[in-house]
């Protein structure tokens, strides 16, 4: 169908504020967060060591065959997206250009799957497992998150994530109950997967039109795309395929590959506490950079680096105090090795938040996708020398640290280029860090005394954790750190505006009830004069 002038005309969906959307943003995040917490420990003791670890090397196969049919067009159409924000033609031509394009990958990257696991197989305890998981591959043209994302409308996204976690989390508790429902929890997160994906399509017709398909050029697409993916790719590597290596190379890989899993998915949680602000900076630095406004690029950029020292510092002293006390009672027994692993991938939080605001928020979001390849694919070659040498000797022990290793490798490279191109001023963003560095080894000295002391449980945890928390920010109020101060009255202000919002609203229903009640009043008593 062609677009009518009409429709050209047709107004963009209404754009929410930059802390609209990240409050609903966060609200989704924090539910990716809160899901694992609640599931992996039921999970831990339910599918053992051994249905984690296969599960683990399963789902590192199939995130190769979903990369490549995503092939990077997600982030790419964010940014596309964003940038025709209040054109809805070139908006809906972007949009059904990248959807046929992903279909076309989608179908190669699942018959290539098909034909592999058909053929010589990845294993008696595997097969059957990825035929299951495959069920994600389908899922990825249907995948259109690029859209909402693009138009900064996180609160779709929100519900969503809301309404099909929570089924999934359900289901999970409903019916997993042994070592043998392994296949039953593959299913359920891959048909989670593809019905989050589904259920945003209907709220599509109002934010687009349909292209005759001689109007679509798709080819367009396929080198900026792919410039973005490469990264993606080399970022790949050295974070799933550890578990791929651990698989093949390990001295007993489905155990090793139990605590890689666990350890790498509650440092991946506590990650997101990090990294939650970058889908919402990377759509408007996009339309910000677009539209010639260097100074709220630069703002933001700034904002987003104070953030990761405000939060990555503290977490990394925690997980270092506390890594053997979260195992103890939130894995129980038989991952021995979780702890030191989560103590080496703590660098993470720091280390892999500054490579989000180099590399999205900066290079991926203004269109300078070949600084982030060259970090990432310098990275990933290093990361496949050492997994070889460190796991046939230290096993996960030896996949973390290289893990650490390239993402120090990919941050730096990243943070080079933004100097030399004088994005931002490296001696600024290092100096601002100070005050959480001061404050979180302050922290450091009351929890780890406590526990010290203290025996390990879940309540000993939260404790510690409160008093950790409670000391941190204190600290920065006494340093009279800004960034702080003023992101706590900006939360606060706007909680207070909701509010009055809220009475305001109320006030005005009230007084038209007491309106209509008077009109009501009013209207009886010229009927009894009649």
């Amino acid at each position: 169908m062609q677009l009518s002038q009409t429709e050209v005309k047709d107004p963009p969906p209404k754009k929410r504020g930059l802390k609209s959307n990240f409050i609903y943003n966060f609200i989704g995040q924090i539910l990716i967060l809160v899901i694992p917490l609640i599931t992996t420990p039921y999970l831990a003791r339910v599918l053992h060591e051994v249905g984690n670890g296969q599960y683990s090397y399963a789902s590192s196969i199939i995130t190769y065959f979903t990369l490549f049919a995503n092939m990077g067009f997600d982030v790419y159409g964010q940014r596309q997206i964003a940038r025709y924000q209040d054109d809805k033609q070139n908006k809906s031509r972007v949009f059904w250009e990248l959807f046929v394009v992903k279909s076309v990958t989608t179908i190669a990257a699942l018959a290539v799957l098909y034909a592999i696991t058909f053929t010589v197989g990845f294993g008696e305890n595997y097969n059957y497992l990825i035929l299951i998981l495959s069920i994600q591959v389908i899922a990825v043209p249907f995948d259109i998150q690029f859209l909402f994302r693009g138009d900064e409308d996180f609160r779709a996204i929100a519900m969503r994530t809301i309404v099909m976690k929570v089924a999934a989390l359900v289901c999970i508790f409903v019916f997993v109950k042994d070592e043998g429902d392994l296949w039953v929890y593959a299913l359920l997160i891959s048909a989670s997967t593809l019905g989050a994906n589904l259920i945003m399509w209907p709220a599509v017709v109002r934010r687009i039109s349909f292209v005759r398909p001689s109007e679509l050029k798709l080819l367009r697409h396929i080198k900026p795309a792919f410039l973005i993916f490469l990264p993606t790719l080399a970022v790949t590597i050295y974070s799933v395929f550890d578990k791929t290596m651990i698989g093949l190379l390990a001295a007993n890989p489905d155990y090793e590959n139990g605590c890689y899993e666990q350890a790498y998915k509650l440092n991946s949680v506590a990650l997101l506490l990090v990294t939650v602000i970058s889908s919402v900076m990377i759509s408007r630095n996009a339309h910000d950079y677009q539209a010639g406004d260097k100074d709220n690029l630069d703002k933001h950029l700034y904002f987003a680096c104070n953030y990761v020292w405000m939060i990555g510092v503290p977490l990394i002293v925690g997980f270092a105090v506390l890594s053997e006390n979260l195992s103890s009672w939130f894995l129980g027994d038989g991952y021995a090795e979780v702890p030191l692993l989560m103590k080496i991938m703590s660098v993470r939080f720091v280390v892999s938040g500054f490579g989000v605001v180099f590399g999205d928020q900066l290079f991926i979001a203004i269109g300078k996708e070949k600084y982030p390849t060259i970090a990432t694919l310098c990275a990933a070659g290093v990361n496949i020398l050492l997994n070889y040498f460190l796991i046939p000797v230290l096993g996960a022990t030896g996949a973390a640290i290289a893990t650490a290793g390239c993402e120090v490798l990919v941050t730096t490279v990243l943070a080079i280029f933004a100097w030399r191109h004088k994005f931002l001023s490296l001696k600024k963003v290092l100096v601002s860090g100070w005050k959480y560095i001061a404050a979180a080894a302050i922290m450091f000295v009351p929890i780890f005394f406590m526990q010290m002391y203290l025996g390990y449980s879940i309540w000993t945890f939260i404790l510690i954790t409160a008093v950790g928390v409670i000391v941190y920010f204190a600290m920065l109020l006494v340093f009279r750190d800004r960034f702080f101060i003023d992101t706590a009255k900006n939360v606060m202000g706007s909680v207070k505006n909701k509010l009055k919002r809220k009475d305001v609203q109320a006030e005005v229903a009230a007084q038209e009830v007491d309106n209509s009640d008077s009109s009501g009043e009013d209207n009886k008593g010229d009927n009894d004069n009649v």
